[in-house]
């Protein structure tokens, strides 16, 4: 029996919760599994995002596609259409979150709670929190239990390794040698696991789930820097950004 004689013997009533009820089931369903299937790594380098080709050179060195995306895109809804995790590099912190606004912050919170990865290096780090460290303190995404304390300073330094069973340090020494370049000393709360931290005992990396997805938060640069000359295979610091790209699904 096909669906169409099925229909045709059901009472009204019936019928009518049928034909209700099947679009939204498959609507949810579909709203649910996008990022679940999803598979695009899509880097933001929209406005404020002037560190981003730092980790598009990255991605290349360890051979991972990416898609390069913008305000525009995350604001039409792009998120929903196969990106499975998103970078929001380092940058202008408060011209991150102005072009974004309440609309492009709201796609990113949907995003991660839908399934997906965030990765937040540095100004990524300071807008996943609920209030940004920033002129007039706006507010951020909130997709992650920590208090960003804002400090100055630019160079390599040491982060120590304190959780060395974390799967973001697999296969990284107990002291970490990474450029810094003005990224926020993380105070973390409830929920939120610390992989590694400063000398002044703050955290420097940071996971936590988020819905259905996972936020990785970078204070410093796995990626290194062109502009500081700073090659981060010599520092080895691409596997951290491997490690966390892997950490897609584990949550």
């Amino acid at each position: 029996m096909d669906t169409e004689d099925a229909l045709a013997e059901m009472t009204w009533s019936r019928r009518l919760l049928f034909l209700i009820f099947i679009p939204i089931a498959i609507g949810v369903a579909m709203e649910l599994g996008a990022w679940r299937g999803a598979t695009e790594v899509c880097v933001y380098a929209g406005s404020g995002a002037v560190l981003a080709g730092d980790v598009e050179a990255a991605l290349e060195r360890i051979g991972v596609h990416y898609r390069e995306v913008d305000e525009g895109y995350i604001l039409r809804g792009g998120l929903r259409r196969g990106c499975a995790v998103l970078i929001i590099p380092g940058g202008y912190t408060a011209e991150m979150v102005s072009a974004l606004g309440v609309e492009g912050l709201e796609e990113i919170r949907g995003f991660v709670q839908g399934g997906g990865l965030y990765i937040g290096i540095c100004a990524g780090a300071y807008i996943a929190a609920r209030r940004v460290e920033a002129p007039g303190r706006p507010e951020g995404l909130g997709i992650i239990n920590v208090t960003n304390v804002r400090l100055r300073g630019i160079g390599v330094v040491e982060v120590e390794v304190v959780d060395p069973g974390h799967p973001l340090v697999e296969g990284c020494p107990e002291t970490i040698s990474i450029w810094y370049q003005n990224g926020p000393h993380m105070k973390p709360g409830r929920g939120v696991e610390v992989a590694a931290v400063y000398e002044d005992g703050s955290a420097a990396i940071v996971s936590a789930p988020y819905g259905e997805g996972l936020v990785i938060l970078f204070s410093p640069h796995p990626e290194g820097s062109s502009e500081g000359d700073v090659d981060p295979e010599e520092l080895g610091t691409l596997r951290l950004l491997e490690n966390a790209l892997k950490m897609r699904g584990t949550q």
